[in-house]
């Protein structure tokens, strides 16, 4: 979908994106997910997170003893990341920075756990999409691997995001979120509009995001056709999901 004046998702944002979102606990995702990796006696520390964004994630896996591989469609995104790390991790190859898209991509060789996060998943925005990212994955994890990623509901993008206009300050940014969301295709279109003040003087930025919101049915069909034994969880406990739930967690085991 285009929209007059928005430019595409991640295309500009990057240098604000860690601001904007200064107010997420990445670390709580990190360490419930390591409970995850635990419980099916993974032992080998290696991660891949696609739609890694900013390399937030990626630096809190290193710091706890694993080697990380990042993947994201927006190079914007990935220079962030690379910033974010020493020039030693990656000639040790502790640290791996991969331009591809999470609908087809292929490693050199399979891993053990691999990551979306941020409601990346809901970025794809027709179930063919979602299933190919899925497939993909399914193929570059090892036997018995895990897939673990978090999605917002129907609920979350119908009800609590709906269509609404609201108002944010982080530090110099300002910003203005107007969502509407379409019933029909359970897409919602955030037109996202950054006004910057630096060195007196204001910087504006558009851009347009949409995310689908698929039920907690669909999501477990379409891992099942890719191969995937499936658990959906509200997000960060053991506790069965629901459609109530504004986001959930997923547990995929390649069998």
């Amino acid at each position: 979908m285009k929209s007059e004046g928005f430019s595409p998702p991640f295309s500009e944002i990057a240098p604000y994106y860690d601001r904007l979102m200064s107010f997420i606990n990445y670390q709580s995702w990190v360490n419930y997910i390591e409970r995850i990796i635990m419980i099916h006696r993974i032992e080998e520390k290696l991660i891949l997170d696609i739609a890694c964004g900013t390399g937030v994630c990626l630096e809190l896996w290193l710091k706890k003893g694993y080697n990380v591989i990042g993947l994201d469609g927006s190079e914007a995104m990935l220079e962030i990341s690379r910033n974010r790390f020493d020039y030693e991790l990656f000639k040790q190859g502790r640290v791996k920075l991969l331009k591809s898209d999470m609908r087809n991509f292929s490693l050199d060789e399979p891993v053990p756990v691999i990551t979306c996060l941020y409601d990346s998943l809901n970025y794809l925005l027709t179930p063919d999409e979602l299933y190919s990212c899925f497939k993909s994955v399914y193929e570059n994890l090892k036997s018995n691997g895990l897939f673990i990623f978090d999605m917002n509901t129907i609920h979350a993008l119908q009800v609590e995001w709906g269509n609404q206009t609201f108002e944010r300050r982080d530090g110099p940014i300002h910003s203005i979120w107007n969502n509407v969301f379409d019933p029909h295709t359970r897409i919602s279109t955030l037109r996202l509009t950054l006004n910057i003040y630096e060195n007196g003087q204001i910087k504006t930025i558009k851009e347009l995001h949409q995310e689908k919101a698929y039920s907690l049915d669909e999501i477990r069909k379409l891992a099942d056709d890719a191969g995937f034994k499936i658990s959906l969880y509200r997000h960060l406990t053991f506790k069965p999901a629901c459609e109530m739930d504004t986001r959930i967690m997923g547990v995929a085991i390649k069998l």
